[in-house]
C-alpha cells in the first residue's frame, strides 16, 4: 500500500508550531516573544507529537506486520531524524569547544561552563538518541530531547500494530490512558524530564494515532466555523491555561484541530488559506526550523553581546542575557527569524533530503521505488 498524500493544510500548521517554538526560545525583548501565547508555546511540541501520531498512522497503520516491517520502518525513521540531529550535535560540540578556548584565554566567561552540563555522558546519549529518555536536563541542542522521545515512540507505535494490530482499540485506549494518568501521578502537567518526556510524547502520539483511525471513518467533510473555532480555542487556551494543570489536556484538543483541518471541506476558504504554498513550504522545512533554531540563536546572541556590545542584565542565578527595547528586540526577533529560515532551506536541501533515504544509498533506492511505479 502506498503512503498517503501529504495533507498541505496540516503541513502548514506544522511550520506555525515550529515557528511558535523559535519565538518562545528566543529572548530579545520582543513584543513577538513577551506575550502569553509565546511563553507557553513549549506546548507545540505536544502538537507535533499529536500530528506525528496521526500522521505515521494514517501512512503505517496498514503496512505493519511483521518484525521486517518493523525493521523496515525504523530504518526509514532513523534518517529521516538523525542526520540532521548529528550535524546539530556537531556544531553545538564546535560551541563547547569555542567556549572553553575562550574561558582558558580571556575574562569571558559562559552561562554555563564548556563541557559542564554537556559533558561525555550527554553527548553518548545524544549520539544514542536517549538524551530525552536518560538525562535530567537539556545538553547540546536543547530542542532535540523531543526527537529522542519520539524516535522511541515510533518502535512502540510499530510492535505495537505488529503485535495487537493498529485497530484492537482497547490496546491504544489503555496506552493513552496511561500515559495521561502516569503525567498526572508524577507531575501533573508537562515536563522534559526522562520519565515525563517519554510519556508525555508517548500519550500525544498514540492520541493522534486514535485521531487518524477517527477521521477516516468520517463521513463528512467539517465546516470552516467548526475548525475555527478549534484553532482559536488553542491560541486562547495556550495563552491563558498554559503552565497549569490543565496542560495535560492539549494533546486532546490538538488531535481533533488535526480532525477537523484534515477533514475541512476543500472548497473552504480556510483550507486554500492554509494550503498556500509559502505556509506549505514553512511547514516543508519544519524539522530543519526546529533543529536549528538553538544554534542560530546562539550565534545572533553571541553577536550582539560581543560584536556590537549590546546592553546586558545579571539574574539572581549569576547568568546574563541581553536587556533590548522592545523596539530593537523586535527588529533583532525578525531578523533571527529570517536567518532561522534560510539556514533551515540549506539544511533541508543539503542534510535532510540527500539522506531521508539513507544516503548513500538514497538514489539508489529512490530510482529502484521509481522503476517500481
Amino acid at each position: 500500500m502506498a503512503p498517503k498524500p501529504k495533507l498541505m493544510a496540516l503541513e502548514s500548521l506544522r511550520g506555525f508550531a515550529a515557528l511558535a517554538v523559535v519565538l518562545h526560545h528566543f529572548d530579545y525583548g520582543s513584543i513577538l516573544t513577551e506575550n502569553s501565547f509565546t511563553r507557553h508555546s513549549y506546548l507545540m511540541v505536544d502538537f507535533f507529537f499529536v500530528l506525528s501520531g496521526y500522521v505515521i498512522a494514517l501512512n503505517y497503520a496498514n503496512r505493519l506486520s511483521s518484525a521486517g516491517d518493523v525493521r523496515r520502518f525504523q530504518t526509514r525513521r532513523f534518517w529521516r531524524l538523525y542526520p540532521l540531529h548529528l550535524f546539530t550535535l556537531l556544531l553545538f560540540i564546535g560551541i563547547e569547544c569555542m567556549k572553553f578556548v575562550f574561558e582558558k584565554n580571556t575574562s569571558i566567561v559562559a552561562n554555563t561552563a564548556a563541557f559542564s552540563t554537556n559533558d561525555g555522558y550527554a553527548l553518548l546519549a545524544n549520539l544514542l538518541l536517549l538524551q530525552g529518555v536518560t538525562l535530567r536536563e537539556t545538553t547540546f541542542n536543547a530542542p532535540s530531547w523531543s526527537i529522542s522521545v519520539e524516535f522511541w515512540t515510533y518502535l512502540l507505535f510499530a510492535l505495537v500494530v505488529v503485535r495487537f494490530g493498529f485497530r484492537t482499540v482497547w490496546c491504544v485506549a489503555i496506552i493513552i490512558t496511561a500515559g495521561f494518568a502516569l503525567i498526572v501521578l508524577e507531575k501533573g502537567h508537562l515536563e522534559t524530564e526522562p520519565i515525563v518526556a517519554i510519556i508525555r510524547c508517548i500519550y500525544a502520539f498514540f492520541l493522534g494515532a486514535w485521531a487518524s483511525n477517527c477521521s477516516v471513518r468520517l463521513s463528512q467533510s467539517i465546516n470552516t466555523s467548526i475548525t475555527a473555532t478549534a484553532l482559536i480555542l488553542i491560541v486562547v487556551g495556550v495563552s491563558v491555561f498554559g503552565g497549569s494543570r490543565v496542560e495535560i489536556l492539549f494533546p486532546v484538543i490538538f488531535a481533533g484541530t488535526i480532525v477537523a483541518i484534515a477533514n475541512l471541506n476543500e472548497h473552504e476558504r480556510l483550507r486554500r488559506s492554509l494550503e498556500w504554498k509559502g505556509f506549505v513550504w514553512l511547514g516543508t522545512i519544519s524539522y530543519s526550523v526546529y533543529l536549528t533554531h538553538a544554534i542560530v540563536g546562539w550565534v545572533v546572541t553571541q553577536i550582539l553581546r560581543f560584536g556590537l556590545k549590546m546592553p546586558t542584565k545579571v539574574h539572581a542565578d549569576g547568568t546574563i542575557t541581553l536587556a533590548l527595547e522592545n523596539g530593537i528586540g523586535t527588529s533583532i526577533t525578525v531578523l533571527a527569524v529570517i536567518l532561522v529560515l534560510a539556514f533551515s532551506a540549506l539544511t533541508y536541501r543539503f542534510i535532510e533530503t540527500p539522506f531521508r533515504n539513507g544516503w548513500p544509498f538514497g538514489r539508489l533506492l529512490s530510482s529502484t521505488a521509481k522503476n517500481k511505479t
